[in-house]
């Protein structure tokens, strides 16, 4: 019979370092951001960004100034028309300008760019947004990764 009393148990202390705060001042002022891309194909494809730290308040005031409103034109009489081609490259244009405001790199050997980064979007249809989700969850609630 089994007698819990004869039996030791050793449990062995691992010290787990723990982070504290001293002051708000001093924040990390940029962290690696992995963001899955998808290839038209379904593969996906993981992209590490160097994000650049900043405050919910001051991401959500340059979310605010990126909102895409589409604005159609009107020609000569009036008539309003829309263009996929105008929205999309405008669309892709301020995803990539606001992208370059909140990281200062990534992985890959091209150029860092706003030119680079709609070529991206062009190429890997979703990639900005992809970024922009990963940011968001990184700013907004704390989580970096996949």
């Amino acid at each position: 019979m089994f007698n819990l009393c004869e039996r030791t148990i050793m449990a062995k202390d691992k010290t787990v370092p723990v982070a504290t705060i001293k002051s708000m001042a001093g924040n990390v002022p940029e962290f690696p951001m992995p963001v899955k891309i998808k290839h038209l194909n379904g593969t996906e494809t993981t992209l590490e960004f160097m994000a650049k730290a900043m405050r919910k308040t001051e991401w959500a005031a340059l979310r605010d100034a990126h909102l895409n409103y589409v604005k159609p034109t009107g020609d000569e009489d009036g008539a309003i028309k829309f263009s996929y081609t105008k929205a999309v490259g405008e669309d892709m244009q301020k995803a990539a300008d606001l992208i370059s405001k909140c990281a200062s790199g990534w992985d890959l050997a091209d150029a860092f760019t706003p030119e680079t980064l709609v070529e991206l979007e062009d190429t890997f249809g979703g990639a900005l947004g992809a970024v922009l989700t990963a940011y968001d969850a990184a700013i907004f609630h704390g989580r970096v990764g996949n």
